[in-house]
């Protein structure tokens, strides 16, 4: 969730912090940091919420039809600047109408369209603002992609929004602000179009593109999963039926990694002699119940 937290000006399409200034039958009266006024409708209004003069109220604000600030209290999908997986629900003569998350519906126009899109379909799409600061939705995403430079780090857990299949993989936004791929020999999991996952940067290449994988790399993370089947054996009274030889399938309902990051943390831990490994479960050495 994104706040307007410097109070320099209202920020539309985002969460503000804003002060009540007036009430009357159709609603509240709030003042913005530069003493814009917004507008929360009654219709709006939790019924156990008694506001005063004086409180202040954290909201979503938009611009309605005649360039109003108005404010909700519902919580859409996403906020201007984020990427996000809708559902068409409408699509009239002026353009597209996707369901957010909030009683007025978003807008893609037939310009920001890729392909063709029927009532029902799901698009990834991107929030912006347009030039009368109008909240719509945008499918070219490149514009809004790779814009900054990279703040990630090898190993660093990242916000994933899968946005396209290739031959090579998934295409995946990362943290709403760059490029990304997870090849197609990482993924150990059902991936669809515009599932939000986490990630890690597996590494940042020297032509500026960015791999991505589904699970921890670094051997720090490694020893979060020793810890995770130490703990287990712990559980399971020293013997766990999954093994280097189990299906891929029961260590990832198991663990919820790979067949190879499973292995990895076994043998280390066989290493330092903490397990025994068998063909159809491990053992926890000197387990006393």
């Amino acid at each position: 969730m994104t706040h307007d937290r410097n109070g320099s000006h209202l920020q539309i399409g985002q969460y503000n912090l804003l002060r009540v200034m007036r009430s009357n039958k159709s609603g509240l009266f709030l003042e913005g940091p530069r003493n814009e006024e917004v507008f929360l409708p009654k219709k709006e209004i939790p019924r156990d919420l008694d506001a005063k003069p004086g409180d202040l109220l954290e909201l979503f604000v938009y611009t309605d039809g005649k360039g109003r600030f108005v404010g909700t209290t519902h919580k859409p999908y996403a906020t201007v600047g984020q990427f996000v997986d809708l559902e068409v629900i409408e699509i009239n003569d002026i353009g597209i109408f996707l369901n957010w998350g909030l009683p007025k519906d978003l807008m893609l126009p037939f310009s920001e369209e890729v392909g063709t899109l029927y009532k029902g379909d799901f698009a990834v799409v991107y929030l912006y603002l347009d030039r009368l600061n109008r909240i719509t939705a945008t499918m070219k995403y490149e514009g809004h992609l790779d814009q900054t430079p990279f703040p990630y780090q090898e190993g660093e857990p990242v916000n994933l929004v899968v946005a396209d299949k290739t031959g090579m993989g998934f295409k995946v936004i990362i943290e709403h602000a760059h490029w990304g791929l997870i090849h197609k020999n990482e993924v150990f999991m059902d991936l669809h179009i515009g599932d939000e996952v986490e990630g890690f940067i597996k590494r940042i290449r020297e032509d500026g593109k960015i791999d991505v994988s589904l699970q921890p790399t670094q051997s720090s993370a490694r020893s979060d999963l020793e810890n995770r089947i130490l703990a287990m054996l712990e559980e399971k009274d020293g013997v766990l039926l999954v093994s280097d030889k189990s299906d891929p399938e029961l260590i990832h309902e198991t663990f919820g990694v790979s067949k190879s990051n499973f292995k990895k943390a076994t043998g280390a831990l066989y290493k330092e002699g903490k397990i025994l490994i068998e063909p159809y479960q491990i053992t926890l050495i000197g387990f006393e119940g």
